[in-house]
């Protein structure tokens, strides 16, 4: 595998400027930032981002777990969450909990030991060892789709009743055909809730 000091060899520059053409470009002379970039793609070198966020003590990684990727409501907090990382220039891991504590509890371990810098969490419970072990690591995280005690996280969630009551403008009950509007998880609170609204919309007639 090349690395930066093939790239310093190459192009006769130190490793110190190798690494401010990758890092800080705007440091380096033009000609010589154009010299160690044409190296760096003959070449092609690869910045190790590992060794990166361990100097600067800081990862440009974000983490997602939700638990569904097959729910709409979540592909479409994916897709909001990556773009506002990428707007301030940061990626982001998503992964599937598929609303199973193992897999929940191995994916939160993965975003600790990575480092990552915070994590946007759909948890399967509010509570549990796998999100105390994961709270004491230090790394930030935000509850979505999920309330949770001021003292123990900050959360974003929906407003499940109100949506329920304006859903789509139809009224739906089980057994009478039609669609639903809620994408929660059947089993989910915020399903639960947002029925609460929709029957607060549509109302059941009174039998004689």
């Amino acid at each position: 595998m090349v690395g930066i000091k093939d790239v310093a060899k190459r192009a006769g520059v130190s490793i110190g400027t190798v690494s401010n053409v990758v890092n800080r470009p705007h440091v380096v002379a033009a000609a010589t930032r154009s010299r160690v970039l044409s190296v760096i793609e003959e070449l092609g070198y690869v910045r190790d981002e590992s060794a990166r966020q361990l100097r600067a003590g800081r990862s440009r990684v974000m983490g997602l777990l939700v638990l569904d990727l097959g729910n709409p409501f979540f592909v479409d907090v994916a897709r909001g969450a990556e773009q506002a990382a990428h707007a301030e220039g940061l990626n982001i891991i998503t992964c599937n909990s598929g609303q199973r504590s193992e897999l929940e509890a191995s994916y939160l371990a993965m975003f600790a030991e990575q480092r990552v810098r915070g994590v946007l969490l759909s948890p399967v419970a509010t509570s549990g060892e796998a999100l105390r072990t994961f709270r004491r690591t230090g790394t930030p995280y935000v509850f979505v789709d999920r309330k949770a005690p001021a003292s123990e996280a900050s959360s974003v969630s929906v407003d499940d009743v109100a949506g329920g009551a304006l859903g789509d403008g139809t009224c739906w009950r089980p057994g009478t055909g039609g669609s639903r509007s809620s994408t929660a998880p059947p089993s989910s609170p915020s399903a639960a809730i947002a029925s609460r609204g929709s029957a607060t919309r549509c109302p059941v007639p009174a039998r004689n």
